[in-house]
């Protein structure tokens, strides 16, 4: 069986972060994981006498949550993604910070997921892990973070 047309890769994969939901950073060549969230709904379950099986109902979507891996720079320049959350994440209660990901590419035609929509909904960032390391380990030191968010939208890049 061959593949689909238009299989892709992570190598395609742009990562991009934002203050406001609306001018985005492109920090796709600092990002070494972008873990989507799996978006669940919530949902209840109840027995009635006549029947051998459950009553099932579904309810609303659930926050998300979007984790990030990256490669730390020692810089403060805002072009940096670590200073960019570190920025965000120690304002006073902590600034909005939105993730968009488009697996094709940072291209206007390609599909894009995101925390935000143009009016701006909610996200924050409740996570942020420090730069660390191993003394047995060559590998670039990574930071993380996770985003927190009322849903994921879907919709053309822009």
């Amino acid at each position: 069986m061959a593949l689909p047309s238009g299989t892709l890769s992570s190598c395609t994969l742009c990562v991009e972060l934002s203050t406001n939901g609306t001018t985005w950073t492109d920090f796709s060549d600092y990002v070494t994981v972008l873990e989507p969230p799996e978006m669940t709904r919530m949902s209840g379950e109840t027995f009635v006498l006549g029947e051998d099986i459950a009553v099932l109902t579904g309810g609303k979507r659930n926050p998300v949550e979007i984790q990030l891996r990256a490669v730390y720079v020692d810089s403060t320049a805002t072009t940096n993604p670590f200073s960019y959350v570190w920025a965000e994440f120690t304002a006073d209660c902590g600034d909005a910070v939105h993730a968009r990901w488009a697996p094709a590419g940072c291209a206007t035609t390609n599909q894009v997921f995101s925390t935000a929509t143009a009016t701006g909904m909610p996200a924050e960032m409740i996570t942020l892990t420090l730069p660390g390391g191993d003394a047995s380990d060559g590998s670039p030191i990574l930071w993380g973070a996770v985003i927190k968010a009322p849903t994921i939208y879907r919709a053309t890049y822009a």
